[in-house]
């Protein structure tokens, strides 16, 4: 092990993994302000799960973001992005970036989203690399989140899409592998101790008690949240009672898992969701 590894063995890494369309940006930005953390300039780093993929995705994207960044804002500071792009699959250099960049802070980390799909491999590797790596894990009701997802990627511009031509919509895995709980969940625990886990709801995730809970998770203290602020906004087109009741059925096996191993935790509107007849 190098010594720049050596040297982040005393402080935590921090690894969000979702769920998208689940609050992770207003997080992100919460935690980049806190003063005892630091988080990656690039919110989703796409490094795990995707190491000896130079040539498909996230290459391509990260090297038009920064084609983009640079013709918009030549002289803006972009070395994040150049970093990134240069670290490849690189772990050493996954490290160095951090290492190169931390000061004070006693955490650091990234949240992508994406790692709600890594499998048991990859994250066993992390915990390898990072033994001191805590989880967070924020769910959101999942006839939600997926409409949000819909709707922020721009497959449904309205309610009426639903109808077209419903399993051809959901059926697709960018959908279906961001709306699986319960693989995650499993997955994790397989790999992470149960203290090194956290789990939120989007329900409940904008309010002091939530944010204590995640300040105490990362042993670093408490700094007050901005609620009014929100990110990556999902258009509005609204999701009838009918449509919603698709979505439902679709997903009623993590509904079942959640509850199952949440209870009581599990917010309102979840049951309100699997209880209508």
């Amino acid at each position: 092990m190098s010594l720049k590894q050596n040297n982040l063995d005393d402080r935590t890494f921090l690894l969000g993994v979702g769920a998208q369309k689940a609050g992770t940006s207003w997080l992100y930005r919460y935690l980049r302000a806190h003063p005892e953390i630091y988080m990656s300039p690039i919110k989703e780093m796409h490094f795990f799960g995707n190491r000896n993929s130079d040539k498909c995705w996230p290459m391509p994207y990260f090297r038009k973001k920064l084609r983009m960044r640079q013709k918009l804002n030549p002289e803006k500071n972009l070395s994040a992005l150049t970093d990134r792009i240069e670290m490849k699959d690189d772990i050493s250099k996954y490290i160095d970036f951090f290492q190169s960049r931390l000061k004070e802070q006693t955490v650091f980390g990234e949240i992508t989203p994406l790692y709600c799909a890594l499998d048991v491999t990859e994250l066993k590797y992390i915990k390898s690399r990072f033994p001191s790596t805590k989880v967070i894990f924020i769910l959101r009701n999942p006839a939600d989140r997926l409409w949000s997802q819909m709707r922020f990627s721009g497959a449904t511009k309205t309610a009426k899409d639903l109808t077209k031509s419903p399993n051809e919509i959901y059926n697709k895995p960018q959908y279906l592998i961001r709306s699986d709980y319960s693989s995650t969940i499993q997955n994790l625990q397989q790999v992470f101790l149960p203290q090194n886990i956290h789990y939120e709801f989007y329900e409940t995730l904008f309010c002091t008690k939530a944010i204590k809970r995640i300040c105490t998770f990362l042993n670093v203290g408490y700094v007050p949240a901005r609620f009014n602020r929100m990110y990556n906004i999902s258009n509005k087109v609204r999701l009838s009672m009918e449509h919603r009741q698709i979505l439902v059925d679709l997903l009623r096996d993590q509904y079942e898992f959640v509850f199952e191993k949440f209870g009581d935790r599990v917010p309102e509107s979840w049951k309100v969701d699997v209880q209508r007849p």
